[in-house]
């Protein structure tokens, strides 16, 4: 186990602080799960680093009392979709880097669902040069396994790669043909890239190009509409975890959200199968009872149905939610990711049969988390893990990033007390169809530095 002693320190010459006045957190909860580090500590935040315990402080530096505050590394997102380019009016590379930092999130994976899709080097380059380029967090892409998200022919993933593409996926269109599955999942252990899934059986969500909106359920019967059996999400992972055994590829199931999922996950993970998992916020605090809108008291049609609650994966089975928060306590889910999808009013308004798929999370995920804190299934340490070294790990980047011991000034300053509601006037993304609308959270981002420098400060 690393220890403060023995982390490698920057040094007081670097480049990156000639000039620049660090910030000194004092009195706060220091929270690194890759270091295995909870203890009440000083921070010393430069653009290149951080230091805990630091032994000697710049006469002028920045002094901020966070006593009674958690002091964390910044927050990973695995899994949003920033719309930029082709869809802007919903998010864009710079509106969504404004509402990660106000949920203390300094690093992003962004899909390859955009139009065009991120299946081109060059597009893959704008998504990290962009941001940072106007002080935006860090971008990181998953970039399109296949060409045109078509499932057919296998992306050039050596140019990818070569890019800054982390990791491969084909998102809300998996991979169905299982050749051409083995074959992006060898281009992956060529790489030494991660697979991300979307793991649904098509066959059995989809008939006549209509897509099941809501998850298989008595909420579904009465409503009278389609539903999604928790079997299509199972049936692909059972496939997946077939070939990537086989041929030695890193696998990751993105919003994992059924209880067979898990118990399949886990069994790999005891046999040493490279698997990893996420599980959303809203799949860990939601079932597909909560999809009725709350003045409805029994679901006759469509239009009592909310489409604030529509996404995909679905709201599943209490049992199933039940599921994935033991899986938070036990260790089978790696992280927890929002698969922010920002969408219109208008959009969202044409109901829940025929409005799109999809929520947003930046700025609730961490807060969410916190709710099983509060009710002690995990500690705050593990909180922390879901959200920095977990999603480091799942990336192949232990230990560079979600860690202080890395090489970023990225820090989140958390009042893990502070209660407030979510409206749509509380929330900075471009979009606001949250599934938490309404809801009441106890625990806030205060700040969160970038670099360094504080890229945002609650001010209410």
């Amino acid at each position: 186990m690393k220890t403060l002693n023995n982390l490698p320190r920057p040094s007081s010459l670097s480049p990156a602080r000639i000039g620049v006045r660090p910030t000194l957190l004092r009195g706060g909860r220091v929270l690194d799960a890759f270091l295995r580090l909870d203890t009440i500590d000083d921070v010393l935040v430069w653009p290149d680093g951080c230091e805990v315990a630091p032994t000697q402080v710049p006469h002028d530096a920045i002094v901020v009392d966070v006593s009674d505050r958690w002091v964390m590394p910044g927050l990973i997102d695995l899994q949003v979709h920033f719309r930029e380019p082709g869809q802007t009016h919903k998010e864009d590379l710079l509106s969504g880097s404004r509402a990660a930092l106000c949920g203390g999130i300094t690093s992003v994976v962004v899909m390859p669902n955009t139009v065009p899709c991120l299946d081109d080097p060059a597009l893959v380059r704008l998504q990290h040069d962009k941001p940072a380029q106007h002080g935006g967090i860090h971008i990181y892409v998953a970039a399109a396994a296949t060409k045109g998200l078509l499932g057919r022919e296998v992306s050039d993933v050596a140019g990818l790669k070569a890019a800054g593409a982390l990791a491969l996926t084909d998102d809300g269109l998996p991979v169905m043909d299982d050749d051409v599955m083995a074959d992006v999942f060898r281009a992956c252990a060529q790489h030494d890239l991660v697979f991300m899934q979307h793991a649904e059986d098509l066959e059995l969500t989809r008939v006549d190009g209509h897509h099941a909106p809501m998850n298989q359920s008595l909420t579904q019967h009465l409503a009278g509409v389609r539903g999604q059996p928790s079997s299509a999400e199972s049936r692909m992972v059972a496939r997946d975890l077939a070939l990537c055994e086989r041929l030695g590829a890193r696998y990751h199931v993105l919003h994992t959200s059924t209880s067979s999922s898990l118990e399949l996950i886990r069994a790999a993970k005891m046999r040493a199968v490279r698997v990893t998992c996420e599980a959303s916020p809203h799949h860990l605090l939601l079932c597909d009872e909560d999809v009725v809108r709350p003045e409805v008291l029994q679901p006759t049609s469509a239009a009592d149905l909310d489409p604030y609650k529509k996404m995909n994966p679905p709201l599943r089975a209490r049992a199933d939610r039940d599921a994935l928060q033991a899986a938070l306590a036990d260790g089978t889910v790696d992280a927890v990711a929002t698969d922010h999808a920002p969408h219109a009013d208008f959009e969202k308004a044409r109901g829940f049969v025929e409005g799109p798929f999809g929520v947003i999370g930046l700025e609730t995920a961490f807060a969410a988390l916190l709710t099983f804190v509060d009710g002690g299934l995990i500690t705050p340490l593990r909180a922390c893990e879901l959200m920095t070294a977990g999603p480091a790990r799942v990336l192949g980047r232990a230990g560079r990033m979600g860690t202080f011991a890395g090489e970023c000034g990225d820090v989140v300053v958390v009042d893990p007390r502070q209660g407030w509601a979510v409206t749509p006037g509380a929330l900075l993304s471009r979009s606001k169809n949250t599934a938490f609308l309404g809801m009441r959270f106890r625990g806030r981002v205060e700040r969160t530095y970038l670099r360094g420098l504080c890229a945002y400060q609650r001010i209410n």
